[in-house]
């Protein structure tokens, strides 16, 4: 894999990409013996990755050593999509603010490399991340690092389940959601702050009641399952 700080971070990537795809399981329990073991590197950038994952919310640690994969609840995830629509609106009002000519075009060009997604619907989920980096463009062109810098640790945070859509969304969904980002942008050139507010909050309420539908009847059928009434 190489050496040093580039196989942490190629460790840490493979993991969390496996964690956000599903192939690691929520609740799994990891061993840096193991991971050292099938990624055939040294338990040293292991650890360190797991440390990383640690620092970004996919992991904790495990009361019989190791880790485990955070299993998000319905209330959870509902806190960090409420978080979200906070700092988003509170970015696109800032963008509009202080927009210059190249952090727009920065954000047309992410709607261009969108917009080669559209007749392919076996990339959907490549598109999604890549939608996930024009509302980190947005942040960006806010001007303010700070805002930047926890609107892109959320964003990866959320990863986790935002990548529920790609298997349970459907094409009018998709399509819906293609036509707020163009409109997003569009009123950011424009100057439109107040409309723009407005299909910021739409965009992530929808994905929020999308999402948030799917983990509640997970939750009912696994309480079922283990014989617990859901109120």
């Amino acid at each position: 894999m190489g050496s040093g700080s580039a196989v942490t971070e190629k460790a840490y990537i493979h993991l969390r990409d496996r964690i956000i795809q599903g192939s690691l399981r929520p609740g799994e329990r990891l061993s840096d013996r193991e991971l050292a073991k099938n990624l055939g590197v040294s338990r040293t950038p292991i650890r360190e990755a797991l440390r990383r994952l640690e620092r970004d919310g996919f992991v904790e640690q495990h009361a019989l050593g190791g880790v485990r994969i955070i299993d998000l609840d319905a209330r959870q995830v509902a806190d960090l999509y409420d978080l979200r629509e906070v700092l988003e609106v509170h970015a696109v009002r800032l963008a509009i603010a202080r927009l210059t000519p190249d952090t727009l075009d920065g954000l047309r060009n992410i709607l261009s490399r969108l917009a080669q997604y559209c007749d392919d619907p076996a990339k959907r989920g490549e598109e999604i991340l890549v939608g996930l980096r024009l509302h980190e463009g947005i942040a960006k062109a806010s001007g303010d690092s700070f805002l930047y810098e926890t609107v892109c640790r959320l964003l990866n945070r959320m990863c986790q389940v935002i990548w529920i859509e790609v298997v349970e969304e459907d094409d009018a969904a998709a399509e819906e959601t293609r036509r707020e980002h163009a409109m997003i942008v569009t009123l950011i050139d424009r100057h439109r702050a107040d409309e723009a507010e407005r299909v910021v909050r739409a965009h992530i309420r929808t994905a929020k009641d999308h999402i948030l539908r799917i983990l509640r009847a997970r939750e009912a059928f696994n309480a079922a399952l283990a014989g617990v009434t859901v109120s």
